[in-house]
């Protein structure tokens, strides 16, 4: 059974889990860096603090934008030129 926008299940999982696996790397991939770049450096955990902190910040904004309605961004866009 297809879903509303014409796809079959297995391709919206598919979506949700390339998403899911986004926002996961997104949080995760700059604490190793950081930890990658403390190890080089011989710092304390700083960079890796500093990476977690950066990876969390910019997964809680891609979770916001993944859960606005759909065209919710553009009506948003629109409103942000028109200010200009």
């Amino acid at each position: 059974m297809n879903s509303p926008d014409g796809r079959p299940p297995i391709a919206q999982a598919a979506h949700w889990v390339t998403r899911i696996m986004t926002v996961s790397l997104e949080m995760v991939l700059p604490g190793l860096a950081g930890y990658w770049l403390d190890q080089k450096l011989g710092t304390k955990a700083l960079f890796m603090l500093l990476g977690f902190a950066l990876g969390l910040t910019a997964a809680v904004i891609h979770l916001i934008h993944l859960t606005r309605a759909p065209g919710q961004n553009k009506e948003l866009h629109k409103a942000e030129k028109k200010q200009d």
